[in-house]
């Protein structure tokens, strides 16, 4: 089960998901407002997922064992929402596609590194007992 500190490489796999949803053209609509609407209902990755056509970054997210680090990726996706309301263009000079709010969004959050590292720390070996 996966807890934080979360490896980057999570966050980095949701803005790959992110770049494939806005390279297909078929997520242009997705506004800005859809996308604070699901981040505060706490449905944004079943929102996206439904949007890609049933699969959204690869897939991983939809694990069970990805559970928290979807829970987590939420809130952090929440507070950027509170925090940025109503200067996503001067911050971010996007008014428009809610993907690319998402994307920029998610670079906040590797550069903010809240619970985040950059590889996770090796599991050290169980020792065996030896009578």
């Amino acid at each position: 089960m996966m807890e934080p500190p979360y490896p980057i490489s999570c966050v980095t796999m949701v803005l790959f998901g992110l770049s494939v949803l806005a390279d297909s053209g078929d997520t242009d609509e997705i506004t800005i407002a859809e996308v604070k609407k699901h981040a505060y209902d706490g449905d944004l990755i079943e929102f996206l997922t439904e949007k890609g056509g049933g699969v959204f970054a690869s897939g991983f997210l939809e694990a069970p064992s990805w559970k928290k680090f979807r829970a987590w990726y939420g809130e952090q996706i929440r507070a950027n929402c509170r925090s940025m309301e109503g200067r996503e263009r001067r911050k971010y000079g996007i008014d428009d596609r809610g993907i690319c709010l998402l994307i920029s969004y998610t670079a906040e959050i590797i550069q903010q590194g809240k619970d985040l590292v950059l590889r996770p720390e090796p599991e050290a070996p169980k020792s065996k007992r030896i009578n």
